[in-house]
């Protein structure tokens, strides 16, 4: 079996080192690995700044108003129209 310490950090395991989920064994890796670090960290920045970012939603009614002005145009000929069984 290989030794864990010797593995690099795969992408998903870089994620859950940012968000601090990483188990210690390969967190053990990462604070040996100049390498895995200088991806890693980058990472971590990023995640920290788009979690300082402002969280926002459409107002209320926002869908309603846009989808009462889009024009759904009604099949007119018969190869566009659903095929049906019957």
């Amino acid at each position: 079996m290989t030794n864990p310490l010797l593995l690099h950090l795969t992408p998903e395991e870089i994620e859950l080192w940012a968000q601090g989920l990483l188990p210690a064994t390969r967190d053990a890796h990462l604070a040996q690995c100049a390498a895995c670090r200088a991806i890693a960290e980058p990472e971590r920045k990023l995640i920290r700044e788009l979690a300082q970012l402002t969280r926002f939603a459409p107002e209320f009614g926002f869908v309603e108003r846009v989808m009462a002005k889009v024009n759904v145009p009604t099949p007119s000929s018969p190869h566009l129209r659903p095929y049906t069984d019957s």
